[in-house]
């Protein structure tokens, strides 16, 4: 909240400091080209677009303000030299940068919150702990010194003014160390449970002003001094600590602190312990002082009230699909084919292997084995195609939770996804409301937790809106639809970008090399995406239209093809294979009902009646808007 209400506090709080700064007043010349004497200079390793806003926003008021000219540079454009008179906006190469960021770190350990202006040499340093400080500085700057000359006049050599808001005191210690100062670490690989149980750490130390960093185990260059360790992690530290089963255990191991449970959901509630211990604390007093050696021993239970628990899943062990669990997209197998890239036709197969083409080429594309489900796609003959998909869609519907889907993409030029989605559900007579129950709703929701589009290294998520459109007798006159694109909240150079890039210099494979863990969260207010246990896109739909639609019941798809025209990469005879798989190690759904969540289980595709089964009966159905 502080972030709305800061121009308020700094004016007054600038107007004292100003009155008791000492020093001559810095320079304020224009050279007989018209140039103003200081140089507005950002860093030039990293483009970061909020900084860089930032930047050129101060240039554009001086230049207008000062009627002078203003120039705007990089840091790397040009070597310093002495009598350099030099605005620096950020992280820049010169060491007035790195003085100015240091006396701001020197001043409290909770510094995530706050920026210094500081005047040293020939410099004016404006720099903070993150990028929104930064760029909140820069405007303060601007309304303070930017007026005018006049203005500009009171910055005096040797002045430094840090904005540092009051916090509550934490005062938990670990090894003899703030646990505000620790670093997070995760598996490289992880459920999103984990996740969420780090996050949950990481955004109440946030909202204290601490600034924590988090990694994942990967790269041992990313090891930091003090670290908590989330999960499984390769550190030494986790791995002296054994745990099994619903047992957890959270250890302090030299300067680490491993926070692990013999399952994701024992380190979760491990998570949950750990926060328990940190809120016991009374601001301002004495909280817990662990050593080195100190131990807590818990064990996750799933009849706790409030806490999630595994409700559907499939591990794919055996050789046989299970069809309580997994049928067709409705009917969409045996729909009429569409065009292919080759001039051919495009059919689709699914569980059952259901299919229009008949060639006898035609491979068994959706089966069982090793612990995974596989889906093939195949060009069955010069110009036609054969996709494969499964589903929930007569099986499993649900409303809220946590979703891990422990997969292996497919390479180029095949495309994979993962989406939940709300069609054919509001009919009566049709035969998911005979399974599940009618649900009257305004319009469909669709989520892709995952369109790969053929790329080897990224993904996109995206929430859309169907509805049909009437007319004023009540007929329909067609659909309408729209989603997370071109909002610039989930889009572009936004850190909320609804696109996922995986770092393959980094990790020095492709995502589409191995199996990686693809997340899904959602709540009555939001919807989370992840991968490895990250969060990457946190789209709020409590700040959209008609967010009910979000709040009522989807089935899981999931589905691999190729040689589309219109989707994924356009197929090429002479360089891209015939055949392409897509593994499945694990789905996991896992509840809690203090969400208002909801699971209905039905009987399979081909038997007409049986029973369903209700989770969380007392929770409503619909939505609460």
């Amino acid at each position: 909240m502080f972030k709305r209400i800061f121009a308020v506090i700094l004016t007054i709080a600038m107007l004292a400091s100003l009155a008791a700064c000492a020093g001559k007043a810095v320079p304020a010349s224009v050279d007989a080209e018209g140039r103003f004497v200081y140089t507005i200079v950002r860093s030039g390793d990293k483009v970061i677009p909020a900084v860089e806003d930032a930047a050129k926003n101060l240039r554009s008021v001086m230049k207008e303000n000062f009627e002078c000219n203003v120039t705007i540079t990089k840091d790397s454009s040009y070597e310093d030299f002495d009598g350099n008179y030099e605005v620096l906006v950020g992280d820049t190469n010169r060491e007035e940068s790195a003085k100015a960021k240091q006396l701001l770190l020197d001043n409290r350990d909770n510094y995530a919150d706050d920026f210094i202006i500081a005047v040293i040499d020939d410099k004016i340093c404006i720099t903070a702990a993150t990028d929104e400080m930064i760029s909140i500085a820069t405007s303060w700057f601007i309304e303070n010194f930017c007026d005018d000359l006049e203005a500009w006049a009171k910055l005096k050599t040797g002045y430094t003014f840090i904005y540092a808001p009051e916090r509550e005191t934490v005062n938990n210690v670990v090894n003899g160390v703030n646990l505000g100062l620790y670093s997070v670490v995760l598996p490289r690989r992880t459920s999103l449970m984990v996740g969420m149980g780090a996050d949950e750490f990481i955004d109440y130390y946030t909202d204290l002003g601490y600034s924590i960093k988090e990694y994942d185990d990967f790269l041992t260059s990313d090891e930091q001094e003090y670290e908590i360790l989330f999960g499984d992690t390769v550190r030494d530290a986790s791995k002296s600590v054994n745990v099994e089963g619903d047992n957890y255990v959270i250890k302090v191991v030299g300067k680490k602190l491993v926070v692990k449970g013999g399952t994701h959901l024992a380190t979760w509630r491990a998570a949950q312990r750990l926060m328990e211990e940190i809120k016991e604390n009374v601001s301002g007093e004495q909280g817990f002082n662990w050593p080195d050696g100190h131990t807590i021993n818990g064990k996750y239970d799933a009849t706790e009230e409030g806490t999630y628990t595994l409700n559907w899943y499939d591990e794919f062990e055996g050789s046989e699909i299970d069809f309580n669990k997994w049928g067709d997209y409705r009917s969409q197998a045996s729909n009429t084919p569409t065009d292919s890239s080759l001039g051919g036709k495009l059919y689709k197969t699914n569980v059952y292997n259901e299919c229009k083409y008949t060639g006898s080429d035609l491979k068994k594309l959706v089966y069982q084995a090793d612990g995974c489900i596989v889906m093939g796609t195949q060009r069955v003959n010069e110009i036609d195609f054969v996709s494969s998909t499964i589903s929930t869609y007569w099986t499993m519907t649900y409303k809220y939770g946590v979703m891990d889907i422990y997969g292996d993409l497919s390479e180029y030029p095949a495309y994979c996804s993962y989406w939940v989605n709300g069609a054919s559900t509001t009919n009566p007579g049709t035969k998911f409301g005979d399974r599940f129950g009618y649900q009257s709703r305004a319009c469909m929701t669709e989520v892709d937790i995952l369109e790969n589009f053929s790329k080897n290294n990224s993904y996109a998520a995206n929430v859309h809106r169907w509805w049909t459109m009437v007319n004023a007798d009540g007929a329909s006159t067609g659909s309408a639809h729209n989603s997370m694109d071109g909002n610039a909240l989930y889009s572009g150079n936004s850190l909320n970008n609804k696109s996922f890039k995986y770092d393959s210099e980094k990790y020095g494979d492709n995502m589409t090399d191995d199996f990686h863990m693809y997340s899904y969260y959602w709540d009555e207010e939001s919807m989370k995406f992840a991968i490895d246990g990250k969060v990457f896109c946190d789209y709020k739909y409590t700040d959209n239209f008609s967010v009910s639609v979000h709040c009522l019941m989807n089935y899981l798809i999931s589905s691999n093809g190729m040689g589309d025209p219109s989707y994924g990469a356009t197929y090429n005879k002479s360089e891209d294979g015939d055949y392409y798989e897509h593994k499945i190690d694990y789905v996991r759904l896992y509840q809690t009902g203090a969400k208002n969540s909801q699971l209905i289980t039905a009987w399979p595709q081909h038997i007409e009646k049986g029973e369903s089964k209700i989770f969380y009966p007392e929770n409503s159905i619909g939505a609460r808007y």
